[in-house]
């Protein structure tokens, strides 16, 4: 294994070599389009601008995905290149390296955006983002080139799962009564909140629980259409769909910021992984609740109200 981080180590020197301020940059802005806040929008956009469903089924792998990067990284506690050579680290992150978050969860994001395309050609701007997001990650100097394999590797099976399984554990869950699915996903996000003490795992956590709760509620009672304007077309329509964007930004930033200052209060409380995962389920909760309601309000959004019929 030392022979194989040290391996690594020179590989990270060598992409150094092309070092720039522009290049850094340049790589920083690639790095933090594979960030959870990018993450964050992507879902957002997708949910109040495309399809509530798609969305969904996008969020519930990414979480997973974040949800077993974290707990691989806890449990290989492999270094980092900075961890062996400070001067390699442009910047910095916590947890061990191994898996990359950064490359498994690029893959699992752009390539299930890329499924949603009318051609397979939708893929092929997807894996180059993956690839230099993995190259990003060599030159900043937080993974070796191992780690960004691995992310990979661990990505391509979560792809796997979802492409192949998706659709029917979709159709399983919703021939069921309407409540099945909501259960379904907070089992998972209870799974997921007692796999570890770990704060990490208490955020895709509470996303997971935010975003069934929210979905379930809306689709009862809010009634909200992703992808029909009022009828609009043309300017109108973006116009609209621009509002909602700009609406739903506005308001995650608003509640983080709000909960931020709160982090503050909890930070050496026992109670902190539950704030934790409070804030993360109430931001999940904007997005597939609160959004849309407000969206309503602001003739932004029009009446899809969907009627369950309760099964015994």
């Amino acid at each position: 294994m030392e022979a194989i981080l040290q391996w690594g180590l020179d590989v990270v020197r060598l992409a150094q070599v092309l070092e720039s301020p522009g290049m850094t940059f340049f790589m920083r802005a690639v790095s933090a389009l594979g960030s959870g806040a990018a993450y964050v929008a992507i879902i957002g956009f997708a949910h109040w601008c495309v399809d509530r469903d798609r969305s969904l089924r996008l969020s519930v792998v990414l979480l997973v995905s974040l949800w077993l990067n974290t707990a691989l990284k806890l449990l290989l506690d492999q270094p980092r290149p900075f961890d062996l050579d400070p001067s390699v680290g442009l910047v910095r992150a916590a947890l061990g390296g191994l898996p990359s978050g950064h490359a498994q969860n690029s893959l699992v994001v752009w390539f299930v955006l890329a499924s949603w395309g009318k051609s397979a050609r939708a893929f092929v701007p997807a894996a180059v983002f993956c690839l230099l997001t993995g190259l990003s990650r060599v030159y900043l100097g937080v993974h070796f080139p191992t780690d960004v394999l691995g992310g990979w590797l661990v990505g391509a099976v979560l792809l796997c799962v979802h492409f192949l399984a998706g659709d029917k554990i979709e159709a399983f869950l919703r021939e069921r009564a309407p409540r099945v699915p909501l259960v379904a996903l907070s089992a998972v996000s209870l799974a997921m909140i007692a796999s570890g003490p770990s704060v990490e795992v208490a955020v895709p956590a509470g996303l997971l629980l935010g975003m069934g709760v929210g979905f379930y509620l809306c689709g009862r009672g809010v009634g909200f259409s992703a992808s029909s304007p009022l009828g609009r077309e043309g300017m109108a329509k973006f116009l609209v769909m621009s509002g909602r964007f700009a609406v739903g930004i506005a308001g995650l930033v608003l509640l983080f910021a709000l909960t931020e200052k709160l982090s503050a209060g909890f930070g050496a409380s026992p109670n902190f992984r539950l704030f934790i995962f409070v804030r993360y389920a109430a931001l999940a909760l904007w997005i597939t609740l609160g959004a849309p309601a407000v969206f309503r309000i602001l003739h932004l959004g029009e009446n899809d109200v969907i009627r369950y019929e309760e099964q015994k």
